[in-house]
C-alpha cells in the first residue's frame, strides 16, 4: 500500500455522483487533496471512472470533480482518487483541506502532479 503524501481531514457531507450507468448520492466521510472516502448505497466497482459534486460545508457552490477513479470498494464505502478538475476548483479544495487540516502548504496539488488538468487520453497510456 502506498503512504500518503496528504492528510485526510474528516467530513461529512453530501456528493452526487455520475458514471457511465450510474447516477447517484451519497455522504463524503474524509477528504484528502488526492482523494476521499465515499459512502453510498449504490455499489460501485473498483476501476470505475465518474464525476462528482461534493457540497462542502463552506457554504459555497458544490466543488466539481471533472473525473475521479474508484479505487477500491468495500460494501458501502470506496475509496476514490481525484484525476483531473479546474483549476480554481483545485485551489478551493486545497484551501478548504489546508483550513481543515492545518495542511502546511509546502507543495501543490500541480507540484505532485495530481488534479493538474490531466487529460483522458494522457492518463489511458
Amino acid at each position: 500500500m502506498k503512504n500518503r503524501y496528504s492528510q485526510r481531514v474528516s467530513v461529512d457531507c453530501s456528493v452526487m455522483f455520475a458514471g457511465e450507468n450510474v447516477v447517484a448520492e451519497g455522504r463524503i466521510l474524509d477528504l484528502s487533496l488526492p482523494g476521499c472516502l465515499m459512502e453510498s448505497s449504490k455499489k460501485m466497482s473498483a476501476g470505475e471512472y465518474i464525476q462528482l459534486r461534493l457540497f462542502l460545508p463552506d457554504y459555497q457552490a458544490p466543488l466539481h470533480i471533472a473525473l475521479a477513479a474508484i479505487r477500491w470498494a468495500e460494501g458501502s464505502k470506496v475509496g476514490i482518487e481525484f484525476i483531473r478538475t479546474s483549476q480554481p476548483e483545485q485551489h478551493r479544495l486545497e484551501q478548504f483541506v489546508r483550513r481543515s487540516s492545518g495542511y502546511d502548504g509546502s507543495s501543490t496539488l500541480s507540484d505532485r502532479g495530481v488534479l493538474a488538468g490531466i487529460k483522458w487520453d494522457e492518463k489511458q497510456s
